[in-house]
């Protein structure tokens, strides 16, 4: 594999200052919390004290009466949204019942801390002591925190509406399985009739759901205006799907809805779906005020998607010189309260590092009684690596070979089909394993201390990086700048990675680019901040930005020099006549 080393660009691969730098260590940096209005009112959410209950009715007569309380919200207010598959976005279907239940609950509860109610106040401490008033009946059901509990034959049923089906030989019956993916290639029983005696290897794992730990808790903050238009200010990983989310359950079109980003303190995933925003436009439209929601800590941790526990049977045999010959793994994964676990990714990318001939991945997303997951970090494939690069550990041992050497034995590469399908272009999986190999930290001798188990892992992972359409505009100032502003929402620092994209192709310095993160009536739609695809997707915007700078750029040095444009070139920030090497004009002296 070849690389391209810095020394090549001018601004791309060197370190400056970050543009949003000073704001955040000096904390000028606006988040979502901090966003304050004239007038402006506190939500609260009222959340259900049981992880599975029918909600037989909700009494507000005596909030109504307070007059303290300025507004109320339950999901009567929101859009009526079929029990079924819609499209909402890049190719991605959900039931918009259930996506309108997430919001707000309406026939049942489906985990603790799912909400039911809110209500609006002129502070935060009065909201939640006003919660009280509001009175719910609930019919307790009992719920299932597991995925095997939930698969059990008479497991308690989460939704009417997910029935049983089929796929190929198999019928299941479990109301609670929401879907099941296969992936399959080649024969798997004689791939595993062509194993060695003893080394087929099957074990089962099983995980717990795991929290993203981000420091910002969620938040929104909403204005209805009276003319029907809806500002929401919000700390998002992608302010387009929140602007999308909140029309839907409005029952608005996107266009009446308008997103501002503000900076986030982290995500790692768990800040793609839409919690507080929608409530808090319900009771702007219903008071007349902004009205600003966000989270505690406890309420993060109670009733925001975690990555999902899950239950693993996975299967591998090899030869005794090493040969992987067959694969297969059995993946059951938490969803939550409402379908779509991240079990699709698992089973996409966790054999993908192999060349493996016969192999059979069947993934199931089942419903239980938590929050519904939601991204943690390459969602799925760190669950599904961790399955497979055990077994191989363990294999490896039983026949003595070294675990590098095991897995570049049966490494994938260029030409390579994928489980999913999809064949390798050129990768660098080998020569990564090669490097690690013959790196001094893989054979320097462990240090010995009799207190402590000292030990060398090895581990070998995929991910399907995500993309997705992004937006960049550039505007050239009179002073030779350029304001840049991007629709992706900067997490890690991407609004400098993107303007260095933009400064490399003009040829000038990465500080004369102000990035700006637009909200969405003013930048073009932007996919999610998520699955490492920014840097590529919004600087591929960039570059393409500068490209039209740059043919400008030569437009306007060819209408100077009264000359043809294919007469100029553009080199190290400046417009240069072919014919007469004195002639040049630099980037500043041309936007002037």
């Amino acid at each position: 594999m070849t690389t391209t080393t810095s020394d090549n660009y001018s601004v791309i691969g060197k370190r400056p200052v970050r543009h949003d730098g000073v704001d955040k260590v000096t904390g000028k940096a606006l988040y979502g919390a901090d966003m304050n209005l004239p007038g402006m009112l506190y939500g609260k959410m009222l959340r259900s004290p049981h992880a599975h209950a029918r909600i037989k009715s909700i009494d507000i007569s005596k909030a109504l009466q307070h007059p303290g309380i300025k507004a109320i919200a339950t999901s009567h207010d929101l859009a009526p949204l079929p029990d079924k598959n819609a499209e909402v976005g890049e190719d991605l279907y959900a039931n918009m019942k259930y996506v309108r239940d997430r919001i707000l609950a309406s026939d049942k509860v489906l985990f603790k801390g799912h909400p039911i109610a809110a209500l609006a106040a002129s502070s935060l401490h009065e909201a939640e002591e006003l919660l009280s008033l509001i009175e719910v009946e609930y019919e307790i059901l009992e719920p299932v925190t597991d995925v095997e509990a939930a698969m059990e034959e008479n497991a308690p049923v989460l939704h009417d509406s997910i029935a049983s089906f089929s796929l190929g030989d198999n019928t299941f019956e479990s109301p609670n399985i929401a879907s099941h993916d296969q992936y399959e290639l080649g024969d798997i029983s004689k791939g595993f009739s062509e194993a060695d005696h003893t080394l087929t290897l099957e074990r089962e794992f099983r995980t717990k759901t795991v929290h993203q730990g981000y420091i910002e808790p969620q938040n929104g903050t909403a204005w209805w205006r009276a003319d029907g238009f809806v500002t929401v200010w919000c700390s998002s990983q992608g302010h387009f799907g929140i602007r999308d989310a909140t029309a839907t359950v409005l029952g608005l079109p996107v266009s009446k809805v308008n997103v501002v980003p503000m900076e986030i303190g982290g995500g790692f995933g768990g800040k793609l779906p839409c919690y507080l925003e929608p409530v808090a436009a319900l009771l702007s439209k219903k008071c007349g005020s902004p009205v600003k929601m966000f989270m505690t800590r406890a309420e993060v941790i109670e009733a925001t998607g975690p990555t999902c526990g899950s239950y693993v049977k996975a299967k591998i045999g090899i030869t005794n010189k090493g040969k992987i010959t067959a694969a297969k793994a059995e993946l059951y994964f938490e969803a939550g309260a409402f379908p779509g676990s991240p079990v699709g990714g698992a089973t996409a990318c966790m054999l993908s590092p192999y060349n493996i001939e016969n192999l059979k991945l069947d993934g199931y997303d089942v419903v239980d009684n938590k929050p519904k997951t939601t991204a943690y970090r390459a969602p799925g494939a760190p669950l599904g690596a961790l399955v497979i690069e055990t077994v191989l550990d363990e294999l490896s041992e039983i026949i003595g070979m070294d675990p590098i050497e095991l897995r570049l034995l049966n490494a994938a590469q260029e030409g390579t089909r994928r489980a999913d399908g999809v064949v390798n272009n050129k990768i660098g999986m080998i020569e990564t394993a090669e490097a690690v190999r013959s790196h001094p930290h893989y054979t320097s001798k462990k240090g010995e201390d009799g207190n402590k188990l000292r030990g060398r892992g090895v581990a070998l992972g995929f991910w399907r990086n995500n993309t997705g359409p992004a937006s960049c505009v550039a505007v050239v100032t009179p002073a030779g700048t350029v304001n840049l502003t991007e629709g992706s929402v900067d997490i890690g620092g991407s609004r400098t990675a993107i303007a260095q994209q933009l400064a490399e192709v003009l040829n000038i310095p990465v500080e004369d680019v102000n990035p700006q993160i637009g909200d969405t009536d003013s930048i073009g739609y932007t996919s999610v901040t998520g699955g490492s695809g920014v840097a590529f997707k919004s600087g591929w915007a960039a570059y393409e930005a500068a490209q039209h700078i740059k043919s400008q750029l030569i437009g306007r040095a060819a209408v100077v020099w009264d000359t043809d444009e294919n007469q100029i070139d553009y080199a190290d920030g400046f417009a240069a006549h072919k014919s007469d090497p004195e002639l040049k004009l630099s980037f500043q002296e041309i936007a002037a």
